[in-house]
């Protein structure tokens, strides 16, 4: 026995009246949903799991953790690094994300999605506790590496998740609500890092933000978990036996597992809509990465104003316009129709302001002092 979604019929009930799988569909049973789970509570752990993750990039970006080389404080400031190989830090981190986010995106067939998240928080947990310790430039490079690898877990396997439970209704409004909080943990992250790291340390905010993590990650590996079901509607076997606790399932061998992302990876390659969708979605994250990382930075070096000033100010705005912005685009979208067509129109009409922010910016009488910036 399996349920299937019908989304064709208007009167199927919602989602969230739907139990989750948590037994072996090779059984022929489902139970009932854990004691802990209603999809409310779900989103809630995922919001906050999706704000620690990314707090960590608003604290490496601000500026009483990155520091500089003349004032010798921060990261830079410790180990003289170029504005090169500042940039090389969150590169770093990104390229850990791609390579893990194939991975996870594979392990999920064949394991617990809400154990692979588990996972992945205590990757990004070890790697935040060996980005407070390290004691070198290339140390820190390869934590960097390995803390991308444990956020992937987090990006591709929450918005799933809440794609099953969300109401049919409202599903965009609850994207909106789980993809807030990314922005929100950035624009913490950077008052965060500025005021303990210009008063403690540039170490200290990494050390606090993996304690913080600690209670999250045994609640992860500790309670009953919820299955992906949009994983396993269509499938003879789900890999969701809970008698392995922090997998959730029997291994597959790695052969057939690295066959399987071979066949993924050439589908997608040959999918129009995800190649297209692709190379506009590069460009746009690659100038929010530049904005959000050397952001607090060029505000400091261009206005003069004080770094633990600057980085409380970008933390402010951000909060703002992240919390409007976002809700404002899931309720819209939710109101004219959630469809790729939509959300496409609505993204190109957002962007008619971004020529005019680029000539107010040009337009700043002010110079640059730091070359690279």
């Amino acid at each position: 026995m399996k349920l299937v979604a019908d989304h064709s019929n208007a009167d199927t009930p919602e989602r969230s009246d739907y139990p989750m799988l948590t037994a072996s569909a090779t059984e022929g049973t489902i139970n009932t949903d854990p004691a802990w789970y209603t999809p409310a509570r779900l989103l809630t752990a995922f919001c906050v799991v999706s704000f620690l993750v990314f707090l960590d990039r608003g604290i490496i970006a601000s500026n009483g953790v990155n520091g500089d080389t003349e004032s010798k404080t921060g990261i830079q400031g410790e180990f003289q690094l170029s504005n090169f190989q500042d940039g090389v830090l969150p590169a770093a981190f990104m390229i850990g994300l791609l390579i893990a986010s194939l991975v996870f995106s594979e392990l999920c067939k064949h394991y617990n999605a809400f154990r692979l998240i588990g996972w992945g928080m205590a990757i990004f947990m070890v790697s935040s506790v060996g980005c407070g310790f390290a004691n070198s430039f290339w140390t820190l490079l390869v934590c960097r590496i390995i803390m991308g690898a444990g956020e992937a877990s987090i990006i591709n396997l929450t918005g799933p998740f809440i794609d099953d439970v969300a109401p049919p209704s409202q599903k965009t409004l609850w994207f909106g609500i789980l993809y807030l909080f990314p922005t929100v943990g950035i624009a913490v992250g950077y008052i965060f890092g500025g005021v303990i790291g210009a008063s403690m340390g540039w170490r200290m905010p990494f050390l606090i933000q993996a304690a913080v993590c600690v209670p999250v990650v045994l609640w992860l590996f500790l309670v009953q978990p919820i299955s992906l079901r949009t994983m396993h509607d269509d499938e003879e076997e789900a890999h969701t036996d809970l008698s392995a606790p922090l997998l959730g399932s029997e291994a597959a061998p790695p052969a057939a597992v690295v066959n399987s992302l071979w066949g993924d990876i050439c589908i997608l390659c040959r999918h129009p809509v995800f190649l297209y969708s692709s190379l506009g979605y590069c460009p746009v994250q690659g100038a929010f990465g530049v904005y959000s990382y050397f952001g607090p930075q060029a505000g400091h070096e261009l206005f003069g104003v004080g770094r633990e000033s600057i980085d409380l100010t970008f933390g402010g705005v951000t909060i703002v316009t992240a919390v409007v912005a976002t809700l404002l685009g899931g309720w819209a979208l939710d109101r004219v129709g959630s469809s790729i067509k939509n959300a496409m129109l609505l993204n190109g009409e957002s962007m008619h302001g971004m020529p005019r922010l680029h000539d107010s910016w040009t337009a700043l009488p002010v110079n640059v002092s730091k070359p690279g910036l």
